[in-house]
Protein backbone atom coordinates (compact mmCIF):
# COMPACT_ATOMS: atom_id res chain seq x y z
CA UNK A 1 0.00 0.00 0.00
CA UNK A 2 1.40 3.40 -0.80
CA UNK A 3 2.01 5.93 1.60
CA UNK A 4 0.76 9.35 0.23
CA UNK A 5 1.05 12.28 2.72
CA UNK A 6 -1.79 15.39 1.67
CA UNK A 7 -0.01 18.71 2.38
CA UNK A 8 -3.41 21.27 2.40
CA UNK A 9 -4.68 23.94 5.28
CA UNK A 10 -7.83 23.07 4.36
CA UNK A 11 -8.53 20.07 6.73
CA UNK A 12 -11.77 19.11 5.34
CA UNK A 13 -10.22 19.36 1.67
CA UNK A 14 -7.31 17.07 2.81
CA UNK A 15 -9.74 14.68 4.33
CA UNK A 16 -11.89 14.46 1.51
CA UNK A 17 -8.74 13.51 -0.52
CA UNK A 18 -7.82 10.82 2.10
CA UNK A 19 -11.44 8.94 2.03
CA UNK A 20 -11.09 9.21 -1.64
CA UNK A 21 -7.48 8.01 -2.34
CA UNK A 22 -8.34 5.22 0.32
CA UNK A 23 -10.76 3.53 -1.18
CA UNK A 24 -8.24 3.11 -4.32
CA UNK A 25 -5.71 1.36 -2.08
CA UNK A 26 -3.67 3.91 -0.42
CA UNK A 27 -2.39 4.96 2.79
CA UNK A 28 -2.72 8.66 3.22
CA UNK A 29 -1.54 10.79 5.97
CA UNK A 30 -3.32 14.66 5.78
CA UNK A 31 -0.86 17.46 7.27
CA UNK A 32 -2.30 20.90 7.39
CA UNK A 33 1.26 22.57 7.21
CA UNK A 34 4.64 21.77 5.93
CA UNK A 35 5.84 20.92 9.71
CA UNK A 36 3.59 18.38 10.52
CA UNK A 37 4.37 17.24 6.75
CA UNK A 38 8.04 17.35 7.14
CA UNK A 39 7.52 15.40 10.64
CA UNK A 40 5.44 12.54 9.18
CA UNK A 41 7.90 11.70 6.26
CA UNK A 42 9.18 8.27 6.34
CA UNK A 43 12.02 6.12 4.22
CA UNK A 44 8.32 4.51 3.54
CA UNK A 45 6.81 8.08 2.02
CA UNK A 46 5.86 7.21 -1.67
CA UNK A 47 4.25 10.12 -2.37
CA UNK A 48 2.88 14.21 -1.52
CA UNK A 49 0.14 15.92 -2.59
CA UNK A 50 1.03 19.63 -2.05
CA UNK A 51 -1.14 22.24 -1.87
CA UNK A 52 0.94 25.60 -3.28
CA UNK A 53 -0.42 28.17 -1.03
CA UNK A 54 -0.29 27.12 2.59
CA UNK A 55 -1.58 29.32 5.50
CA UNK A 56 0.62 32.21 6.94
CA UNK A 57 2.11 32.36 3.19
CA UNK A 58 3.87 29.58 3.56
CA UNK A 59 4.69 28.09 0.09
CA UNK A 60 3.82 24.63 -1.04
CA UNK A 61 6.85 24.47 -3.09
CA UNK A 62 9.33 25.15 -0.49
CA UNK A 63 8.15 21.41 0.82
CA UNK A 64 8.55 20.45 -3.28
CA UNK A 65 12.37 21.99 -2.58
CA UNK A 66 13.33 19.98 0.41
CA UNK A 67 11.87 16.55 -1.19
CA UNK A 68 14.26 17.30 -4.15
CA UNK A 69 17.22 18.49 -2.46
CA UNK A 70 17.47 15.66 -0.09
CA UNK A 71 15.88 16.97 3.41
CA UNK A 72 13.56 14.58 4.21
CA UNK A 73 14.38 11.27 4.29
CA UNK A 74 12.70 10.20 0.67
CA UNK A 75 14.38 9.52 -2.23
CA UNK A 76 14.36 12.35 -4.72
CA UNK A 77 12.96 11.18 -7.00
CA UNK A 78 9.65 11.10 -5.10
CA UNK A 79 6.36 11.34 -6.47
CA UNK A 80 4.89 15.21 -6.44
CA UNK A 81 1.95 16.52 -6.90
CA UNK A 82 1.62 20.07 -7.04
CA UNK A 83 -2.11 21.78 -6.64
CA UNK A 84 -3.13 25.15 -7.17
CA UNK A 85 -6.62 27.19 -7.80
CA UNK A 86 -3.99 29.71 -9.72
CA UNK A 87 -2.99 28.34 -13.26
CA UNK A 88 -0.34 30.68 -12.96
CA UNK A 89 1.83 28.34 -10.85
CA UNK A 90 1.64 25.66 -12.82
CA UNK A 91 5.27 26.57 -14.90
CA UNK A 92 6.63 27.32 -11.14
CA UNK A 93 6.09 24.30 -9.46
CA UNK A 94 7.27 21.99 -13.14
CA UNK A 95 10.39 23.95 -13.17
CA UNK A 96 10.80 22.97 -8.97
CA UNK A 97 10.69 19.57 -9.62
CA UNK A 98 6.86 18.39 -9.36
CA UNK A 99 5.94 15.46 -11.30
CA UNK A 100 2.63 16.86 -12.37
CA UNK A 101 0.05 20.05 -11.60
CA UNK A 102 -3.45 19.51 -10.99
CA UNK A 103 -5.78 22.97 -10.61
CA UNK A 104 -8.29 22.88 -8.01
CA UNK A 105 -10.84 21.73 -8.39
CA UNK A 106 -9.73 18.69 -9.82
CA UNK A 107 -11.66 15.34 -9.56
CA UNK A 108 -10.77 12.39 -7.12
CA UNK A 109 -10.34 9.83 -9.90
CA UNK A 110 -7.95 12.73 -11.78
CA UNK A 111 -5.68 12.49 -8.49
CA UNK A 112 -5.82 8.65 -7.87
CA UNK A 113 -5.12 7.75 -11.51
CA UNK A 114 -2.32 10.43 -11.43
CA UNK A 115 -0.76 8.64 -8.47
CA UNK A 116 -1.13 5.43 -10.05
CA UNK A 117 0.66 6.25 -13.27
CA UNK A 118 3.05 7.95 -11.33
CA UNK A 119 3.75 4.92 -8.46
CA UNK A 120 3.86 2.28 -11.39
CA UNK A 121 0.45 0.84 -10.39
CA UNK A 122 -1.44 0.87 -13.60
CA UNK A 123 -5.21 -0.29 -13.34
CA UNK A 124 -5.27 -0.01 -9.69
CA UNK A 125 -6.97 3.73 -9.69
CA UNK A 126 -10.55 3.53 -9.09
Amino acid sequence: MSKIIVVDDDMTNAELIKMFLELDGFSVLPCSNMETAKAATSADTEGFVIDCRLARGANGLDLLTAVRESQLPVPTNTVVIMTSGDYRLEQAALDAGADRFLLKPYSPNALSSTLSELLGREGESG
